[in-house]
């Protein structure tokens, strides 16, 4: 059961909200009157103290099954107390109502009596709605706006298979803190670049992602066919490492929904070859997605990516952390939509070593804390298109702006389907 909302200004939203009382009034009347006898007086409707009250942000609507809806400030216009636009569906959150003791539907008042006057206001107190007391109107379901980024997860588990193509160029010292090559100068199991030599790498993904969800959990599997061109020495293609992955959703609101992510990297590639690290990397994750306004969402992630088993001057844990704003640029109806992302990616090495291509005095390489280089950002944009929440191809693209990189600039074709 979706909840709608009413938009307009004050004095409309009132006017509906008694408009809907009164007719839901002279339905119930109705109904009571067919079965009472001549010369009785019929029992009076029952609703909720919300409904009576008619004030705060309530524009109510009849939902059915004794329901009645009221706004939520806090929640189905955003962080910013945006109306809803022209086009519903997108958002909207249906709230019971209410304030104190008592139930709606089942579900229990709020207590604290909460419904911020401003952005930080609006947050604590969505959250707090959405922990103590959801709304038990709201009805969870994929929406493009809280998954439309390219270089993060997102929080709602969702069943679909995934294909994209993704190319990165210039990714400079390859076996830094093992993230993409295993150590590489010779003395490690990656393929050796050499010292002296230009230590960039540029590689392309074929990546195929399976995912599979049951209520508010997902298990995913991710393969990828990786081709590597290093200025320095001979290309290979193959099957890269293997990654496998689960999703738990701990919240879940019109506000905010937050999960909680663990990926399981599996060295399946070739690291002779620069195809993987040669070790087992273990990534927990938290995902957030955002509703700042009815049409634009925030989607997050902060991730931890510790290795096991690899070298143990060169591995070295790596955290990132990425976040996307996504604005809805276009719809025709509520089945083509489509999304305009910025996302900003960033990566700090908290640890390892890489390979620098100088060498001291005697000949042998030297060793560079991984540590050393820095935050590495990148910010760039990408569109979506949407088809009937079922399908959408996107591309999205990033740029790097700090001395050190992750790859100078990235590119990713994707093509969803959710079934």
């Amino acid at each position: 059961m979706n909840g709608k909302r009413i938009s307009g200004v004050w004095g409309l939203g009132r006017l509906a909200s008694a408009g809907a009382v009164l007719l839901l009034a002279g339905l119930a009347g109705g109904v009571q009157a067919q079965g009472t006898p001549s010369g009785a007086t019929p029992p009076a409707p029952s609703l909720p103290a919300a409904a009576l009250a008619g004030t705060g942000s309530g524009n109510f609507a009849p939902a059915g099954d004794g329901v009645v809806q009221a706004g939520c400030a806090s929640c189905g216009s955003g962080l910013l107390g945006m109306p809803a636009p022209e086009m519903g569906g997108i958002g909207g959150c249906a709230s019971c109502g209410g304030c104190g003791s008592g139930s709606c539907n089942g579900q229990r008042h709020c207590d604290c009596c909460c419904d911020g006057e401003n952005i930080v206001a609006r947050l604590f107190c969505g959250f707090y709605q959405c922990v103590c007391c959801p709304d038990p109107c709201y009805e969870g379901h994929w929406n493009a706006l809280t998954d439309a980024a390219f270089w993060q997860d997102a929080a709602r588990p969702v069943t679909q298979t995934d294909l994209t193509y993704a190319h990165v160029w210039s990714y400079p010292f390859p076996d830094k803190a093992e993230y993409l090559f295993a150590r590489s100068d010779g003395k490690g199991k990656g393929p050796k670049l050499g010292a002296g030599l230009n230590q960039n790498v540029s590689y392309q993904d074929f990546l195929l992602n399976q995912e599979v969800a049951i209520d508010r959990f997902s298990l995913s599997i991710e393969l990828p066919y990786r081709e590597v061109q290093p200025d320095s020495t001979t290309g290979a293609s193959g099957f890269g490492d293997m990654v496998i992955g689960t999703k738990s959703m701990l919240l879940d609101c019109e506000l905010m929904q937050f999960s909680f992510g663990f990926k399981t990297f599996i060295p399946t590639g070739n690291f002779l070859k620069g195809l993987g690290t040669g070790h087992t990397s273990l990534e927990p994750a938290l995902l957030m997605s955002l509703k700042i306004a009815p049409d634009t969402y925030l989607q997050t992630e902060l991730a931890y990516r510790f290795p096991l088993g690899g070298d143990q001057t060169f591995e070295g844990p790596v955290l990132h952390y990425h976040v996307s704003l996504n604005q809805l640029l276009w719809h025709c109806g509520h089945d083509v939509k489509l999304v305009g992302v910025a996302e900003l990616n960033g990566y700090e090495l908290l640890g390892g070593g890489f390979t620098t291509g100088l060498v001291d005095a005697s000949g042998n390489p030297i060793i560079g804390s991984a540590k050393d280089i820095g935050d590495i950002l990148n910010i760039g944009p990408g569109l979506r298109l949407v088809i009937c929440d079922k399908i959408d191809f996107g591309i999205g693209s990033a740029f790097n702006f700090t001395s050190s990189s992750m790859g100078d600039e990235w590119l990713k074709v994707q093509f969803r389907w959710r079934f």
